[in-house]
């Protein structure tokens, strides 16, 4: 009995909780709750309107005008006139008044401005009459002797002093007065004095012992009053002035090998450093002068100036150049400038005490557009394939067109090529450059090498995967999913009810089951 009742209050218990305590799915319709609303019967209202008639009555009065015209009379009365006219007689009387004429007479006086009234000789000064009296005659005197019977003349002054300037003016005996005289004073400076500075053109001999006074001969100009003859820096032994053009001196006793600068000075200045006064103190000659020479540049554009450097041996006294294009020197290391495209000889010739000797370079100096001279660099030079190397071109004299030999069997003819080599080995390159005077190659062997490319081994795996990983990451995997198919799941929609009934199932059948067991 006590089963029974356990199973009883069981049951009731899942009643309860299955109509209370468990939520039960709403359906998909939502219920709408109805208020009752009180209806209203609209009653027909009835509303009368009674018409009054209005009757309006218009009584009219007739307006009586009454218009009295009243006459007007006008009464004009003529008033005769009388005019009367009086004729006066005139009389003229004319009176004789005598005219007296007075005559103002200028006196004549001798005016006259000059400008400039000083300065430099030779100095022109102009002259003008300013005289009154309306004079017709001018005698002028401009204190050097020098007269006028101009007007307003104008006179130079060439030598320096002070003058006095007279002017007498005439009438030629009309007036009073028939002459007048200005004076003015007229100051003319010396001319300032023009100073000559010496120049050297030439000395003769051009060349003589170090150790040995030489007597030369100095030409030129502005050698009056000569005070001094150096020789590069030392006083002449001596020198006399033979004339503005002319001065011999002796060299100085010891000095030092090499070509020097004789400069002559005077009061005015000290010459200054040409080619033609060039001294060489050479050393004792032992031979005859053997003429070596270089020059840098020897070729390019014009105007190409070229700078000569004498390597002669033989101890040479002088020097006397030919460049081939008309120009000469008698420097020891010159410079020429070449303006003509061409190509020139140039020519040297030397002389010592024992004798003289010539050198000719032919064709030595090319003037104009050179051909370019080709060379290029390369970076990287060395690596693995692939390997990709920029090439730069270095070349002068400005080509215009470039060939590159990659050594694989590709060019190109960019200036700075870029190029990728794909195959071990060692690779020549070649540039040719050319412009509009020719064209240069250039070789660069074996610049390139390219090493062949390492290769990657992938690494195997290894670790080991055991049942019991296996299955636990498969029992996991499986929970993972069955998890999110639970969270992503949409609630099923239930019936109102739905979860009673199930309720009271479950009861009868664990009553059931209760009871069968007892």
């Amino acid at each position: 009995m006590n089963t029974r009742l356990i199973v009883l209050v069981g049951c009731l218990i899942l009643v309860f909780i299955a109509a209370n305590v468990i939520p039960v799915a709403a359906d998909d319709t939502n219920a709408t709750a109805t208020t009752a609303v009180p209806t209203t019967t609209a009653v027909p209202t009835t509303t009368t309107t009674t018409v009054v008639p209005t009757t309006t009555t218009t009584t009219a009065v007739p307006t009586t005008t009454t218009t009295t015209v009243v006459p007007t009379t006008t009464t004009t009365t003529a008033v005769p006139t009388t005019t009367t006219t009086t004729v006066v007689p005139t009389t003229t009387t004319t009176t004789a008044v005598p005219t007296t004429t007075t005559t103002t007479v200028t006196p004549l006086v001798a005016l006259f401005t000059a400008s400039p009234i000083s300065g430099t000789a030779p100095l022109t000064v102009q002259f003008t009459d300013t005289s009154t009296g309306s004079p017709t005659t001018w005698d002028w005197s401009f204190g050097d002797g020098g007269t006028s019977t101009t007007e307003s003349p104008s006179y130079t002054y060439t030598t320096a002093g002070t003058y006095s300037v007279s002017l007498a003016v005439g009438d030629g005996g009309v007036l009073p007065s028939s002459t007048s005289t200005q004076i003015t004073t007229i100051t003319v400076n010396a001319a300032a004095t023009t100073t000559t500075v010496p120049a050297v053109t030439s000395v003769s001999p051009t060349y003589g012992p170090v150790s040995t006074s030489t007597a030369i001969t100095i030409t030129g100009t502005g050698f009056t009053g000569a005070t001094a003859v150096t020789f590069g820096g030392t006083a002449a032994t001596s020198f006399t002035v033979l004339s503005d053009t002319e001065i011999t001196a002796t060299t100085p006793a010891s000095s030092t090998i090499g070509q020097v600068d004789v400069l002559v000075t005077t009061a005015s200045g000290t010459s200054s450093s040409v080619t033609g006064d060039k001294y060489n103190f050479a050393a004792a000659a032992t031979t005859v002068p053997l003429p070596i020479f270089s020059a840098s540049p020897a070729s390019g554009a014009e105007p190409l100036e070229v700078t000569f450097t004498d390597e002669s041996t033989g101890s040479p006294g002088s020097w006397s150049w030919d460049f081939g294009d008309g120009n000469t020197s008698t420097l020891e290391n010159p410079t020429n400038t070449y303006v003509t495209d061409g190509t020139y000889s140039v020519m040297l010739t030397e002389t010592n005490s024992l004798g003289t000797n010539t050198t000719t370079e032919t064709g030595y100096i090319v003037v104009g557009a050179a051909a370019p001279v080709a060379s290029f660099s390369a970076t990287p030079t060395e690596g693995s394939a692939p390997l990709t190397v920029q090439f730069s071109d270095t070349s002068t004299n400005t080509p215009i067109s470039w060939v590159w030999n990659f050594g694989d069997g590709s060019s190109s003819s960019v200036q700075d090529p870029v190029h990728a080599y794909s195959t071990p080995g060692d690779y020549t390159v070649t540039l040719i450059a050319t412009n509009a005077a020719g064209s240069n190659v250039a070789t660069e062997t074996d610049l390139i090498s390219v090493n062949a490319a390492q290769a990657v081994t992938p690494l195997a795996p290894t670790y080991a995967v055991t049942a019991a990983a296996t299955t636990g990451s498969s029992v996991d995997s499986w929970l993972a999913q069955q998890n999110a198919e639970v969270a992503t799941a949409s609630p099923t929609k239930k019936s109102p009810g739905y979860d009673v009934i199930s309720a009271l199932i479950g009861c009868g059948v664990v009553a059931g089951i209760a009871l069968r067991r007892h």
